[in-house]
């Protein structure tokens, strides 16, 4: 069985081709579970995108959770990523601070395998 850990590098793998390859900086719960192969199981992904943000912070890059929001609000424009990315980012002007930091990055820049490997050591 797959662990919390294996989720988050998928989801960090994941989020990371997208964003090499399209211009898509916000994705629904519901398409991320469907990009890493657990479509339907969306509302499980909250242990996994806990790591995900450790895994930012630990490479010093933007936190890709916060750019992980419901559906309702992506068509409604809201864009409400889950209240722990508000809590971890200290309310709405530090979260869109950091939705910005991941909207300008440079994520060809990053090598997934690299910043997968340095978090295991």
């Amino acid at each position: 069985m797959a662990t919390n850990e294996y989720w988050a590098n998928r989801i960090f793998s994941e989020y990371v081709k997208l964003r090499q390859s399209t211009d898509k900086v916000f994705v629904s719960y519901g398409d991320l579970a469907e990009m890493i192969g657990r479509k339907g199981e969306h509302r499980l992904l909250g242990a996994s995108l806990d790591m995900v943000r450790a895994i930012c912070e630990r490479a010093k890059l933007p936190d890709v959770a916060t750019v992980v929001v419901d559906q309702q609000s992506l068509r409604s424009g809201e864009i409400k990523p889950s209240p722990k990315a508000l809590e971890k980012h200290g309310g709405w002007p530090g979260l869109r601070a950091e939705q910005g930091r991941v909207l300008a990055f440079d994520w060809n820049a990053v090598a997934v395998d690299k910043v997968i490997a340095c978090k295991r050591q």
